[in-house]
């Protein structure tokens, strides 16, 4: 039987699963793969490019970025425990985000080494809190089988990242070769949701006073945004679209709002007022908001994962749960709606609809208002850079968001209305906006991507690092950072457990503003890009519109907004 390398084998299994790039950081174990790949190159064969990410955490989280948008199984190279060690904050964001990645490493350990428990060293103990699968590559097992046992596994829903260790022999070794279908395997198939539990669900909405729907990440299936627009405009019941993707089209007069990262809805709290709740495919944001659902609100959740990331829903569960896929529970759900419809049942959510209609018309104006009188206000406010933001911005191009203090200037501002336009951090570690704006323009080459961001998020996004890979593979994106000079978050904190309003030299003392900041603009002229400071109002749109056109023209660029030291920018 004709045999190849482990490392060929490697490569024909990423080409039979659809995996097109690697994101890695170079490690001596995988070399044999990186001649692989030269190999197949002069062939003409295909193989998955190999983009280098100067850190390792860029290269998860650009996976994680290019998976949000592709929608295909990704993996991930890093060196041995020490790249695994790295991608820390990286692989938490990942687990929170469901995101299918196989991360791979080399074995370091010697078999006689040992922990501090006196037990045998096992690598895979740094990831297991975080990872659905961990598991070492034994010598003498077939790659095929094992790789795309990973594969399948991060892809069954609900999906999430796994860990393969391996020893550096194995991409080396000569193996049989093997077609595709022999050792593919098989993904777990979702259940259906059942009749009855469906018209269960529909009983309760018809009859509910103030219905509300909350969409947590259904757009990983594009078809479903449609199906929840419809279903909504049947009930008349307002949407949360959620933190993490465009769920559902800010536009539309029953969005009852952006959900910010731990702090609600600016201007409106519709879980407060909410007698039932329907959650479809929802996690509680990893900073949770203060305001919670009714004590005697009834919630209702259809879901792939019961345990919605091992935390239930407001902490206490639903009073009816369907495990099923979504993209067909909401259209068939959406069908009995339609069939219970009595004319005096449509004459009421009629009335619902007018009165919600003109809470949207309200609060949109309302919030675009605040804005604009703050367009010549000093400091600049996060709320003028959000509504300059819409400005530029249009509906193809993705916003790639990861503001924490200031989530809600952007919440309340900024207009997405396609699937695909919105991509968030479901987790908590902040160094995610740069490295997944480097995924989804790997991903979508002939999109526009904007990231935006804290400046905190910026520094611990490894900015070198992230624009190094953007200039050399030619992905280049614009990021905004909002920069308020300070560990806003923890600043509010401190200035009401101290009781004294912060000054700059206590938050110099307290060692929580980052006063004077670095010059993030000059990182970007650094690797190649176009970089800005701006201090004045003035100045925020003409900069954004000039660092957009730098970036469809093939250069990456940052914009550096001073906002004023700590700001949070929530009302």
């Amino acid at each position: 039987m004709e045999q190849y390398t482990g490392a060929e084998a490697f490569l024909e299994i990423c080409n039979a699963n659809g995996i097109d790039n690697i994101f890695f950081n170079p490690g001596g174990e995988f070399a044999s793969i990186n001649a692989a790949v030269l190999k197949y190159y002069a062939l003409g064969k295909p193989a998955p490019k190999l983009s280098v990410c100067l850190h390792e955490s860029v290269a998860l989280t650009a996976a994680y970025g290019h998976y949000m948008v592709s929608g295909k199984p990704q993996v991930v190279l890093v060196h041995s425990e020490l790249g695994t060690q790295q991608v820390a904050g990286a692989l938490h964001n990942a687990q929170w985000g469901r995101i299918p990645v196989v991360l791979m490493a080399g074995v370091a350990a010697a078999p006689s080494r040992m922990n501090w428990k006196g037990e045998p060293y096992y690598q895979g103990l740094m990831t297991r809190n975080c990872v659905k699968w961990d598991y070492e590559i034994k010598i003498d097992e077939d790659i095929h089988e094992v790789l795309q046992k990973a594969i399948n596994t991060a892809l069954t829903e609900p999906r999430g990242p796994v860990y393969l260790t391996y020893p550096r022999d194995i991409l080396m070794k000569r193996t049989d070769k093997r077609e595709f279908d022999s050792y593919k395997g098989t993904i777990e198939s979702l259940p259906h949701a059942s009749s009855e539990d469906l018209v269960k669900i529909a009983n309760n909405l018809l009859a509910a006073e103030n219905p509300l729907i909350v969409a947590g990440y259904i757009e990983r299936h594009h078809e479903s945004v449609r199906n929840l627009v419809e279903l909504a405009d049947t009930l008349c019941a307002p949407v949360v679209p959620g933190l993490t993707r465009m769920n559902f089209p800010t536009n539309h007069p029953l969005c009852a709002g952006m959900e910010e990262m731990g702090g609600g809805i600016r201007g409106n709290e519709p879980f407060a007022t909410a007698d039932v709740i329907l959650a479809i495919d929802y996690d509680m944001p990893y900073v949770p908001a203060g305001i919670f659902p009714k004590e005697d609100a009834t919630i209702l959740h259809i879901d792939i994962d019961p345990m919605t990331q091992g935390r239930p829903l407001w902490g206490r569960g639903a009073d009816i749960f369907v495990k099923a896929d979504s993209r067909e529970a909401i259209p068939s759900l959406t069908e009995i709606v339609k069939n219970k419809l009595t004319p005096e049942l449509t004459t009421i959510i009629q009335e619902r609809y007018k009165m919600l209609e003109e809470k949207y018309r309200k609060q949109r104006e309302g919030n675009q208002l605040s804005a604009k009188n703050k367009a010549s206000e000093t400091p600049i406010s996060p709320d003028w850079v959000g509504y300059c933001l819409n400005e530029i911005l249009d509906e193809d191009t993705v916003l790639v968001n990861h503001l924490i203090s200031q989530s809600s200037s952007v919440a309340a501002q900024v207009d997405r209305t396609k699937p695909g336009t919105l991509c968030a951090c479901a987790g908590g570690s902040i160094m995610w906006a740069l490295g997944a704006a480097l995924g989804v323009k790997t991903a979508l080459p002939d999109k526009t991507v904007v990231s935006v961001m804290t400046d905190g998020g910026f520094v611990w996004g490894c900015p070198v690092a992230s624009l190094w890979s953007a200039n050399a593979y030619k992905t280049p994106f614009m990021s905004v950072v909002f920069n308020n000079q300070s560990y806003g978050a923890i600043r509010t904190i401190v200035e009401r457990l101290s009781e004294t309003p912060m000054t700059a030299e206590m938050g110099y003392i307290s060692g929580i503003d980052i006063s004077p900041p670095p010059d993030y603009s000059l990182i970007a002229e650094s690797c190649g890009g176009y970089g800005k400071i701006v201090t004045e109002p003035e100045d925020v749109l003409p900069v954004l519109n000039e660092a957009l056109q730098e970036v469809k023209t093939g250069r990456l660029a940052v914009v550096d907004v001073r906002l004023e030291l700590g700001l949070a920018g929530v009302l």
